[in-house]
């Protein structure tokens, strides 16, 4: 099996939200069941972007901590220019531009289910076909 994790997900590994500790055991379950989990490298920037935006304003872990325990543990899908020509053609129309690169990259990466609390995301993926979960 392979899960893909969208941004939305990875940020609640390293900020207390509500929804934290179900995510976390949820991807926890899924590893020790031998889950692959996987997300694209646009997560990798994103979660990145995020950790620096946050550290500028709490006093926390430095960034790079932050961010390897967001994305620990990760197959990394390159934006290669399959995914981005994929990207270009996704359809629903309330699909954002970074969010057409997520499910393009979970389209190639043949990914059995995509873990994401991004509404517009979690909605594009179900009209593609993509089975979609917020552990929460």
């Amino acid at each position: 099996m392979r899960v893909y994790v969208d941004t939305s997900a990875l940020l609640k590994r390293v900020f207390a939200e509500r929804e934290s500790p179900a995510l976390v055991s949820f991807l926890v379950e899924h590893v020790e069941a031998g889950t692959a989990l996987a997300s694209s490298s646009l997560a990798w920037i994103e979660v990145s972007r995020a950790v620096r935006a946050y550290a500028g304003s709490q006093d926390t872990r430095p960034d790079e901590d932050l961010v390897e325990i967001a994305v620990s543990g990760l197959l990394e899908k390159p934006i290669s220019s399959e995914v981005v020509a994929l990207a270009r053609r996704i359809g629903p129309r309330v699909l954002r531009s970074l969010d057409a690169i997520h499910l393009a990259s979970a389209l190639l990466l043949d990914v059995d289910l995509v873990v994401a609390y991004d509404d517009r995301l979690i909605q594009a993926a179900g009209e593609i076909g993509l089975r979609v979960r917020s552990p929460s």
